[in-house]
């Protein structure tokens, strides 16, 4: 009999099992109605090593544009196979995460998507381990190449001008262009604040400069500025705003942005967000 065990977001839980479940299969089936850049990126890692040593693979929907072409190419990144399922006279809505590794079978079966929502909505999974004759994830693996194996499915090729990347949530956009226009410099938080040049605010991104940016432009005659790209930004607004606190071990742990030190200090510079006393580097939600 299967082991199985309840696990929810926000909070670490349910990304926690979503990356193990990967990182111990040699074969992978995503069944997801949805899919955003931000969200690829929670688990990219795990994907493209599964990708190398088995085979990994993944539905998704395009109905209403849920899942974007940019968050499809990041999947492509990943050398994950992809396919688009739009069955027309009904909704493809599932949220079902598969894998197996020789006579083992595992499945997360739950509310979450392949978004920040495994990080920052409210989500509740079941997860279930155990053999591969296990009848009820015997069944769910035969689901899930019914799944795959649906005549209304299509392979979804990658267009040559699609980018990976998302862009900056409105929302978030607007307070970052208003914030460069009265702050352009932003110090880092800690004991030892250093000083981050926004040069540029835009949908696809903030250009920033940095002391040490700067002198490797001058000593390799290129560009000082480098991109914080949006899918770093949006996650972390996402969770900050989820949970009510963020630190930036989580930021840089949990949630990989490399950026995290430029990420907390930026967003401690927006009104809805406090910095809590302490060692630690932490952002209180207070909006």
């Amino acid at each position: 009999m299967s082991a199985l065990t309840i696990v929810t977001a926000p909070g670490s839980a349910l990304l926690a099992s979503v990356r193990d479940l990967l990182a111990t299969s040699d074969e992978a089936l995503l069944c997801v109605a949805f899919a955003q850049p931000r969200g690829v990126h929670l688990v990219a890692e795990e994907l493209r090593a599964i990708a190398k040593r088995g085979h990994a693979r993944v539905v998704v929907t395009t109905t209403l544009g849920m899942s974007a072409p940019s968050a499809l190419a990041a999947l492509d990144d990943t050398g994950a196979a992809v396919r688009v399922l739009n069955p027309g006279g009904s909704t493809y809505h599932p949220k079902v995460f598969l894998g197996r590794r020789g006579e083992r079978l595992r499945a997360i079966v739950g509310s979450a998507n392949l978004t920040s929502g495994l990080i920052a909505n409210v989500e509740v999974a079941t997860t279930l381990d155990g053999a591969a004759n296990d009848n009820a994830l015997v069944d769910l693996w035969s689901w899930g190449e019914r799944i795959w194996s649906d005549p209304r499915t299509a392979r979804w090729l990658r267009p040559e001008d699609i980018s990976p990347e998302e862009s900056i949530e409105p929302e978030l956009l607007a307070r970052l262009v208003a914030l460069q226009r009265a702050t352009p410099t932003v110090y880092t938080l800690g004991h030892a604040p250093r000083p981050n040049y926004v040069r540029d605010v835009a949908a696809s991104g903030l250009w920033v400069e940095t002391a040490r940016s700067a002198e490797r432009a001058t000593r390799l005659e290129s560009a000082g500025v480098e991109l914080v790209p949006p899918r770093m930004l949006n996650l972390a607004w996402d969770a900050l705003r989820a949970r009510g606190t963020l630190s930036n071990q989580e930021l840089l742990g949990e949630l990989r942005i490399h950026r995290s030190s430029f990420v907390c200090a930026v967003l401690a510079k927006l009104p809805e967000v406090e910095v809590v006393p302490g060692k630690k580097i932490v952002l209180r939600w207070r909006g």
